[in-house]
């Protein structure tokens, strides 16, 4: 613990302590692209309270103003947005539609286009100064929702380089908070934003470390070394709700933790496999052993967060049946298998060791490979691996599942954890951009949900929560089911 201490005060770690009117904050995930506004690291500028959008999309999937006060649909593939007037952004410059659109066109024309925006948008053009036009590639009934991603941030022109690289000191955003400094993927230094449309933020200043060690992150919150941390594992919760000078709250998340397999390729190709891992996993017993009932065991993608979840309960497990199928497949030789997952939310270990020792008595050989979330994501993408266990949130890019369908399991998708392709998924995709009924989305929703599940394009294991922990003092931290807010103007430290 000494070693720990020593090396956590050499990386500036110093607490409170440091400066007494500053709020001390831990977040897991550091900037890992440079703050690429096309990667996600635009996330982390939102979650921090820098960078707004031209619409904010709440979980209900509705679309309100953000920076753009109202918006409209010109044509089947053209939308037109009017900005608020007199904005700013914190460099001083004013919010213009050119900038908007430059921040569209950045990211959707960028090597690897974020997943929101990814061959939805066509271009993006200035009117004049409050009015830009967005042109989609078909018809698109929910733009405004995918405006709200945090990769469409509006950013300002003085902080964007030659190279078209973004300097996140340079006043970035036009959020309650703007960055000062930053000390590489270790930390960063926030002041409040006096300009800020909404009325300035009620802390003046913030230090942002990067911790992704979940013990230091608790270590720190019970010593007085940080105010606020996110992701709090799920086995020191009890810990510090225990002590009366911490708090710490839950929400229920649209995000599922799923072993996600490798359709196209390698053993789970063969869906018998697919359907003896299945019969292997008990899920009920993941959430109460491992997650300590805080989760839902899952059966679909889609959970008890979002309103089209058809809300099945899983099968029981059935072991005998997944050796049996493993056996016939193998010939009686167990089948090798690579589980690849990644150590940045906390649990995700712990739910692997378990799911790789049911399918080892099932007659797989289990090799598990883990690696932080920016290393193992290609190796999953390119096939590499034949199965992972990955979390994630469905509605984050754009609260409304299409977004999350097309880049996850469809043919083109760009994010294909399971290498999945189907035409008749596909076919049923191609039917939302006619829908603009929220109803009818949800029913298709649903019927995407149910052939997935028919299919096994991977095995949803627990829907999540999202716990974060502070002390006594601080109020006013959200609940944001999305994960898009953390630090807002209405964070205090009394």
């Amino acid at each position: 613990m000494l070693g720990l201490a020593l090396l956590l005060g050499g990386c500036g770690f110093t607490g409170g302590g440091a400066d007494e009117d500053a709020l001390e904050v831990a977040v897991t995930i550091p900037p890992r692209a440079a703050w690429s506004p096309a990667s996600d690291d635009a996330l982390l500028l939102q979650r921090l309270g820098v960078t707004e959008t031209l619409v904010h999309a709440g979980a209900d999937g509705g679309a309100r103003p953000g920076l753009a006060e109202s918006w409209q649909r010109t044509a089947p593939t053209e939308w037109r947005f009017t900005l608020a007037a007199g904005l700013r952004f914190q460099s001083g410059e004013p919010v213009t539609a050119q900038a908007a659109a430059d921040s569209i066109e950045r990211v959707v024309h960028a090597p690897a286009p974020p997943r929101a925006l990814n061959g939805t948008v066509e271009r993006a053009t200035a009117l004049d100064e409050r009015t830009l036009a967005v042109r989609t590639t078909g018809p698109d009934p929910i733009l405004p929702q995918r405006l709200g991603a945090a990769n469409a941030a509006v950013l300002a022109p003085a902080a964007i380089r030659p190279d078209g690289s973004v300097d996140p000191a340079k006043g970035v955003g036009t959020g309650p908070f703007e960055i000062t400094a930053v000390d590489g993927d270790r930390s960063a230094q926030l002041r409040r934003y006096d300009g800020h449309r909404g009325g300035p933020a009620k802390l003046a200043r913030v230090e942002v470390r990067f911790v992704p060690d979940a013990s230091a992150r608790v270590n720190g919150l019970r010593s007085g070394e940080f105010d606020l941390i996110d992701k709090v594992p799920v086995a020191q919760l009890g810990e510090i709700r225990a002590d009366p000078a911490l708090r710490a709250d839950a929400v229920d998340l649209p995000r599922t933790t799923a072993l996600h397999l490798n359709t196209a390729g390698g053993p789970f190709a063969d869906p018998r496999l697919r359907a003896a891992a299945r019969a292997a996993i008990d899920r009920a017993g993941l959430v109460s052993g491992v997650l300590q009932g805080q989760g839902v065991a899952a059966s679909r993608y889609f959970g008890p967060a979002v309103p089209w979840s058809s809300q099945h309960p899983p099968p029981a497990p059935d072991p005998a049946a997944a050796r049996r199928a493993v056996t016939e497949v193998g010939g009686g030789e167990p089948i090798p298998i690579t589980i690849g997952t990644y150590p940045d939310r906390p649990e995700l270990p712990a739910l692997t060791t378990v799911v790789a020792d049911e399918l080892g008595r099932a007659g797989f050989a289990v090799r598990i490979v883990q690696e932080p979330a920016g290393s193992i994501e290609p190796r999953i993408l390119s096939g590499e691996l034949d199965a992972a266990v990955y979390s994630r949130n469905q509605l984050v890019d754009v609260p409304d599942a299409a977004a999350h369908l097309a880049s996850d399991f469809s043919c083109r998708g760009g994010f294909g954890l399971d290498h999945f392709c189907s035409p008749e998924l596909d076919a049923l995709l191609a039917e939302l951009p006619a829908i603009s009924d929220p109803a009818r989305r949800a029913e298709v929703f649903r019927r995407a949900d149910d052939l997935l599940a028919d299919r096994i394009a991977g095995i949803p294991l627990v829907h999540e929560q999202q716990r974060f922990a502070y002390r006594d003092a601080v109020r006013g931290v959200p609940a944001d089911p999305l994960e898009r807010e953390f630090l807002t103007k209405e964070v205090e430290l009394g």
